[in-house]
């Protein structure tokens, strides 16, 4: 214990001094998050409330501030992987549950959850709290791990829509191994409490026609071919990039072979089944590597089970901790000379540079009473939260899908008379030049990472505001 709770410390601290002196911004999807926060409500468009009402937490503490943003994945980390020690020892032994204390926390997907703030930090967490109450809850009966069950899996809902999946893995477990609980009351006192927790997401949905549940389905049906054997190729990679590769392998054994052990089985249910539905998905369509991600709770715990009596344990924790450090510093690679193997235009960090430079930059011409505008929601939120005075920020619609900021645009009739600040990737469009007299500064700001240009901002100051912006009259799906 005392050598997990060290080296978890080392990592926690790691985290806190990355985020305090790596030049990494928020990125968009963090941004977008800290903003729900200034505006709370029972859900939102595309994720339920729990990342909001986290982010509220942190800021009341630690203010605007990046590490308030970042804080709580970090912290959430550390403990679960405490909590995590403590599990796998008891369904194993010592060396399996140090290992799965260990070796996800440098391994790539837990590492970056573990830092960004979006939805997957806190519904991983709550999705382990609900996994192992749920083994306790099989095991001994207790009316009291049932109605924690119901608390963590209520919260794992409030964090994102995949908890749906601990239900029907639920049954399918009950199903395979415990059908006599099927006529006894406790599961369904289980079902009833987090069903209570979940029923605000579920009024705010009614109230706004069940946007979100759209924009899920919608994520999960659309698919531009019948058979995309590229996607199903970038899955799978992105499946074994996330595990840190030689996890993966292992897991795949358990996957296998692990349906006959009384513990096995129980990882092996909530786990395989999810990577499988996803694998699934991406022979239709393109399919994120982070989609599948929690299946890897209890695949990391497989992993460590088998680990713990390979000769390729060491070698596992070396080559993880070599892709721990070329994922948090990926300028090593210009050092090394091996630039090629990530190019900076592919680099996926890319994605949180050049934000704080683009919020000093449209600090210079803010004034703090003009209207904030992007077509893009990514913009918004980053000058939201880096511009001088985090100011409200709205994004127009010329021709994307919905998202967040299209349920605020009321607010937008408040600056009809003021002038305007308008970002883009791109030069200014003309639909927006209609909602305004005249471009009175344009400003192009080209953004760096690695010694390469990976993107450009477009930063207009523009005069009186109108309200006649010819926005797209319908929204381009859910």
């Amino acid at each position: 214990m005392k050598f997990v709770l060290f080296f978890n410390l080392i990592i926690l601290t790691f985290r806190i001094l990355y985020v305090l002196y790596y030049p990494l911004d928020l990125t968009p999807e963090e941004a977008q998050y800290w903003d729900w926060s200034r505006h709370l409500d029972l859900s939102y468009y595309s994720k339920p409330p729990m990342v909001a009402y986290l982010n509220y937490l942190s800021s009341s503490i630690f203010g605007y501030t990046e590490l308030a943003v970042r804080i709580i994945p970090i912290l959430l980390s550390f403990v679960l992987s405490l909590l995590t020690y403590f599990f796998a020892k008891r369904l194993f032994n010592e060396k399996v549950g140090i290992i799965s204390a260990t070796l996800p926390q440098i391994s790539v997907g837990f590492s970056i959850n573990s830092i960004l703030m979006t939805t997957d930090a806190p519904f991983i967490f709550f999705w382990a709290l609900s996994l192992m109450v749920l083994w306790f809850s099989l095991e001994s009966g207790k009316t009291i791990y049932w109605l924690l069950l119901g608390i963590f899996s209520g919260f794992a809902f409030l964090s994102k829509y995949t908890a749906v999946f601990l239900l029907p893995l639920a049954l399918l477990y009950v199903f395979l191994y415990k059908k006599e609980l099927l006529k006894e009351a406790k599961p369904y006192l289980s079902l009833a409490v987090a069903f209570l927790i979940s029923l605000p997401v579920l009024y705010w949905n009614y109230q706004h026609a069940f946007v979100s549940f759209k924009h899920v389905s919608t994520l999960a049906t659309k698919s531009p071919a019948f058979i995309n054997l590229d996607s199903v190729l970038e899955f799978l990679g992105g499946q074994m990039l996330l595990v840190s590769v030689i996890p993966f392998f292992f897991i795949l054994k358990g996957w296998l072979f692990g349906w006959k052990d009384k513990v096995l089985s129980f990882l092996v249910v909530f786990s395989l089944p999810v990577f499988l539905f996803f694998l699934l998905m991406s022979f239709r369509k393109p399919v994120e590597a982070n989609w599948s991600g929690f299946a890897y709770f209890l695949g990391f715990i497989i992993a460590s089970y088998y680990l713990s009596k390979s000769r390729f344990l060491y070698p596992t924790y070396l080559f993880s901790f070599i892709l721990f450090l070329l994922l948090h510093f990926s300028p090593m690679l210009d050092k090394m000379g091996l630039s090629r193997l990530l190019p900076p235009e592919k680099d996926p960090t890319k994605v949180g540079v050049g934000w704080e430079a683009l919020g000093k930059e449209v600090s210079k011409i803010y004034r703090g009473d003009e209207i904030v505008i992007s077509p893009f929601y990514q913009i918004s939120a980053e000058l939201a939260f880096y511009v001088k005075g985090n100011p409200r920020t709205y994004c127009i619609n010329l021709g994307r899908r919905m998202n967040q900021y299209d349920l605020w645009r009321d607010g937008m009739r408040e600056y009809i008379g003021k002038d305007g600040i308008y970002v883009s990737y791109f030069p200014i469009d003309q639909r927006v030049l209609k909602g305004f007299s005249g471009i009175m500064e344009h400003r192009v700001l080209p953004i760096y990472w690695r010694g390469k240009q990976v993107r450009e901002f477009h930063i207009y100051k523009l005069k009186s505001y109108n309200g006649n912006i010819e926005e797209e009259s319908m929204f381009q799906g859910y």
